[in-house]
């Protein structure tokens, strides 16, 4: 009885794993193809952009993790997420071509979207 409690737990806890990250990989595409359109980006920048958010995604996941596991102070865990998140905003107006205040308003839209999807 021990050796299936187990097993469902295990089940369970890998399945909502792999759910998780079939959810950030949703988000993810559907942050570029929101990006793709909205700046006509072609097929290369639109790859590059992919990159640079699977890289951006994993590195926020993985510093709020250590975060809440305790193993980061919440000024490490502020300074690092302030790093990651603008190394990702220079990646992506390297891409886009546009400024901060032009792409204020994709990601606002995006902040609001995301949480949907």
């Amino acid at each position: 009885m021990k050796n299936i409690a187990l097993l469902l737990l295990l089940l369970v806890s890998f399945s909502s794993v792999k759910a998780q990250n079939k959810t950030q990989e949703k988000k993810i595409n559907y942050f570029v193809e929101a990006a793709a359109t909205t700046f006509s980006l072609d097929a290369s920048k639109t790859k590059e952009l992919l990159d640079a958010r699977n890289v951006y995604v994993t590195k926020f996941m993985s510093i709020n993790k250590e975060g809440k596991a305790g193993t980061l102070s919440v000024a490490d865990k502020k300074a690092q997420l302030n790093e990651v998140n603008n190394d990702f905003n220079a990646a992506f107006y390297s891409i886009t071509g546009k400024t901060a205040a032009e792409s204020k308003p994709f990601f606002d839209r995006m902040r609001n979207e995301l949480k949907g999807v």
